[in-house]
């Protein structure tokens, strides 16, 4: 393979990037107007009153009293028939009737918030009818590490890392083969495996600026921590970028027009955007949803995101995840060299 070539591919690849507007905002302004909205959106509050029906009737009054004694209700008085169409499409967590003395409950119990105000409601009246007891010992968790907007930040750059590989590398690659580009490289002495490389690496440059950028953001307007190793964090970088780089060539090396590939990206980019880690956390589910989300590279290189930067981690911690990336990029670019057409 000829170093020089390799360069003359990759420093082309790079001043296109920069000639194009449109593909710096979406590489590094959007990641950061997705950090800004989702940070004010689910900023740590209160959790909001939970509404909560009560039944018109005899007691109804009085039961609607004791109820809004509490503050996390919003308590409504409704006819039988407004109640009942208000708990079935979800505008109340809770449908009450009867007196103080032997109410009935009616919820959907699939819901979370039904169960939270049965529990609440529960509570409320036996205070009520016993007197409120000696409340536990309460500690409040609001440190940093622990909000959303620390899950979110590492999630956020695993996505970019995501987005610059696949999109970045795979769907240029197939517009330069639609638009016969690649058909005028092949007549010359390049390789595929220098041109390959070449493209990658211009691309691949500007991974460790995109996630320093989406890390500092967070730092200096959120207060997320950066509790483990840098060092640790840069090569797990480094190796996100190559198994989603590796991913858009393997991807990219036969389709034939930018529908295809875009179909291609989007089979492949959905799940990891749903069941990657991203904005929830995958470890809570179970069964078949939670093997899905096992084998898809996203979630172990967010969660070894996480382990470097929420938690004081270092390599011994991320040993494991960054082997298996590692091999998953190197596979899937070998792949593409093998698979490679430039037609």
């Amino acid at each position: 393979m000829n170093a020089r070539v390799v360069m003359a591919v990759a420093r082309t690849t790079f001043r296109e990037f920069w000639r194009s507007p449109e593909a710096v905002f979406w590489t590094y302004g959007f990641p950061l107007v997705m950090a800004i909205v989702l940070g004010f959106s689910f900023q740590p509050k209160a959790p909001p009153p939970v509404p909560i029906a009560v039944v018109a009737g005899a007691g109804a009054d009085q039961l609607a009293a004791v109820l809004r004694h509490n503050e996390r209700f919003e308590v409504q008085v409704l006819d039988a028939a407004a109640a009942d169409r208000a708990v079935a499409r979800g505008k109340v967590a809770l449908l009450v009737r009867g007196g103080t003395a032997a109410p009935v409950l009616r919820a959907d119990p699939t819901r979370p918030e039904a169960e939270l105000a049965r529990l609440l409601v529960e509570r409320t009246l036996r205070d009520e009818r016993d007197g409120p007891g000696a409340p536990l010992p309460r500690e409040d968790e609001n440190r940093p590490g622990a909000r959303y907007i620390d899950f979110l930040i590492p999630g956020l750059i695993g996505l970019n890392l995501l987005g610059a590989g696949m999109w970045g590398v795979g769907f240029n690659l197939v517009q330069m083969r639609q638009q016969h580009l690649l058909r005028r490289l092949f007549v010359t002495p390049l390789r595929p495996a220098e041109f390959l490389f070449g493209f990658m690496l211009g691309r691949f440059v500007l991974v460790l600026p995109e996630a320093a950028a989406i890390a500092l953001f967070g730092t200096l307007l959120w207060g997320v921590p950066f509790r483990g190793s840098v060092l640790a964090a840069t090569l797990l970088v480094v190796v996100g970028g190559l198994v989603f780089s590796g991913l858009g060539c393997l991807l990219a090396s036969r389709a034939r027009t930018t529908e295809g590939i875009g179909g291609l990206m989007n089979a492949c980019s959905l799940p990891m955007w749903v069941l990657g880690g991203v904005f929830f956390d995958v470890e809570t589910k179970q069964g078949f949803i939670r093997w899905i989300a096992e084998l898809l590279p996203l979630t172990h290189l967010n969660r070894a995101l996480r382990d470097v930067m929420l938690e004081p981690g270092g390599f011994a911690e991320i040993a494991v995840p960054f082997a298996c990336l590692s091999l998953f990029g190197v596979v899937c670019f070998g792949l593409a060299m093998r698979w490679f057409r430039w037609t």
